[in-house]
């Protein structure tokens, strides 16, 4: 898979069951399985998706030239701010369908959101990683994250969006 075959569009409210697919994968990489159907039921996941796209919510869908998503990005201020270590800030949630994972799918997926959000005077983005998932992590260090402390299995990072 050559990456320079992948489209980037902006999310939309229409991309909600896609979002929602990334966001049960990621849960899963940590541990957590959530039927997608069940979703709602697990409000601490859900507030990622629930009510996408509101005024403040800034996403990124990666699909093949064909128009099939691959890979998603978005950031959102959450309805409550209590897992995050220290401040306020809108939290990432990213994933790329397994078929598309370590082919430089998630790099660009990174490098247009921080396009984006900049675009949309967000300076500074947030994300909750689990700590044994350590490509994930590489990643993020490779990309200028860096750790703002811990929460649960979760390590708190953080990254300015102008650089």
């Amino acid at each position: 898979m050559d990456v320079d075959k992948i489209v980037i569009r902006q999310a939309t409210s229409y991309d909600i069951v896609f979002l929602s697919e990334i966001l049960v994968a990621a849960a899963a990489a940590s541990g957590i399985n959530i039927p997608i159907d069940d979703l709602p039921d697990y409000p601490d996941a859900y507030q990622y998706v629930e009510g996408y796209y509101e005024g403040s919510d800034v996403g990124i869908v990666a699909e093949t030239i064909s128009g099939e998503p691959v890979g998603a990005a978005w950031v959102r201020m959450l309805l409550t701010d209590d897992h995050a270590v220290g401040h306020s800030t809108p939290e990432l949630t990213m994933g790329v369908v397994p078929e598309y994972r370590r082919k430089g799918v998630g790099e660009l997926l990174m490098k247009e959101l921080y396009r984006a959000t900049w675009g949309k005077n967000i300076p500074k983005i947030s994300l909750g990683v689990h700590k044994e998932n350590t490509s994930a992590i590489m990643l993020y260090r490779k990309q200028g994250w860096i750790e703002d402390g811990t929460f649960k299995e979760y390590i708190m990072m953080s990254r300015k969006t102008n650089v």
